[in-house]
This record gives structure tokens, sequence and C-alpha cells, in this order.
């Protein structure tokens, strides 16, 4: 098992290394941040993204994503859009197991027949400037009257992010407080935050993360390739991976 987990890392690292490192993204929701947790960075006007993402069961909320034998891997599709410089729509749909007949009795074989569904909503007030960081509210699932057992990502935000530059280095700092309105997700609720960082020779295509969610440390990168198309790859934890690719258009 540890030579599993050596593996695992040295993967990630050879890509970050092999990689010409901007895109920035919490990509399993399709909207721009970190990984798990969000910042006020935002996509340019006119950018929109469609993609899927690939979500680690360690990833995915403790009390609904568990079909009986314990929780599952699963992932998700999404579809965001950037109309102006200070607000972001995203759509995502998030795979979840049921009974092959759950709108009926619930019988059947058990599979990927079920989704979850959400919008989020990203507005930034303030963009960053030279002496002050920028400021993003947000959410996802803001909305939602479903009951205690469904809107499993709902959470609301404000974040905080500053962008510090020296001879073609740039380094992020984010930090953010995040509200989650389901009880079972209550250990993600409050003070995260991250660090960014992209070298000089590239830091307008990707960066390495590395962020504090409230309740795991998840180290990644984000990295866009041909110009369009968008790569995250993280270990929550630095043991169980997540990742996923979208199409990243500017529309302008």
């Amino acid at each position: 098992m540890r030579s599993f987990a050596s593996l695992r890392m040295t993967v990630l690292w050879l890509l970050v290394l092999a990689l010409p490192l901007g895109a920035t993204a919490q990509q399993y929701t399709g909207m721009s941040g970190l990984i798990h947790t969000p910042s006020a960075d935002m996509d340019p006007e006119g950018v929109a993204r469609i993609g899927g993402h690939f979500l680690n069961k360690a990833f995915t909320p403790d009390a609904t994503f568990d079909d009986g034998d314990g929780k599952y891997h699963t992932g998700d599709f999404y579809l965001s859009i950037t109309p102006f410089k200070w607000v972001e729509v995203g759509y995502t749909f998030t795979l979840r197991k049921r009974g092959q007949n759950y709108f009926g009795e619930g019988t059947g074989n058990v599979g990927y027949y079920g989704k979850d569904r959400y919008i989020s909503l990203k507005f930034r007030p303030l963009e960053e400037g030279k002496w002050w960081p920028a400021i993003a509210i947000g959410a996802n699932d803001p909305i939602t009257t479903a009951s205690e057992g469904n809107a499993p990502f709902s959470n609301f935000y404000i974040a905080a992010t500053k962008h510090f530059d020296w001879g073609g280095h740039r380094l992020g700092l984010h930090a953010a407080y995040r509200y989650w309105r389901r009880e079972y997700n209550a250990k993600w609720t409050g003070l995260v935050g991250a660090v960014t960082y992209s070298p000089p020779f590239d830091h307008n295509r990707g960066r390495l993360i590395a962020e504090w969610t409230g309740a795991d440390v998840n180290v990644g990168l984000d990295y866009l390739l041909f110009g369009h198309v968008l790569l995250q790859l993280c270990l929550q934890n630095g043991k169980y991976f997540s990742g996923g690719l979208c199409f990243y258009l500017n529309l302008n």
C-alpha cells in the first residue's frame, strides 16, 4: 500500500515537471476557483466551459453518496459561462447510485441511474488592485428546497484573493469563509484557504495549488492545453486522486 501511495505522488510530480504550467478552476463545479475551495479569481468575460470530473469517494459528502455498501466513486458534468467580468453562472449534475426503477419502488439493479443537479453563482464586486485583494461572493445550489438527503453540494461563501509577482513568478494567496447547508457537510464549514504558484516560463497557462478545505489538505495543478483544454489533477490529503477535463472557450 505504501508503494502504491508513493507511485501516485510520483506520477503527480512527474506531470508537474513535464508540463509547462491563465485558467483558474474549482473544476468539479465547473466554476473558477481552486480544487475543493473557492477563490475570488474569475474567468475572463465571455469564457464558457463544458466538461466533466472524476470524483473520488473521499471527495464526496459522507451521508448521501453511500449505496449501502459504503461510499462510491462518481463523476459529474457541467456547463458554465462568464457573461460579464463580474459574474459567473454554472450548471452541474453529479451521478448518484440508485435502483434501476428508483422513480417507482426503487427496485432493480443498483447503478448510476440518479443525479444531483444544481446551479452555481459567483459575483465579484471588487476587482484585485495594487494594494487590495479581489473579493467575490458565491454559492452552489443556493435556492434548493429539497429534503435533507438532497442538495449535498449546497454552500455559500465569501472569498478574497491577492497575487504577488516577482521576476515572472506568481504567488497567489486565497482565503474564504464557507457555510455548508447540510449538517453532514459541517466539516467543510468555516475558514479555508490556499496558496498557488506559477513559474516564470508560462504562468498564463496554469499553476500549482495547495489548499486547506477545513478538513483536508489537497495538492494539485491546473494546466491549459492548446489554449482550449483545461486539465485539473489533484490528490486529496496526498492520497486520493480526483481530476477532470473541460473545453475552455472564449466566445468574444
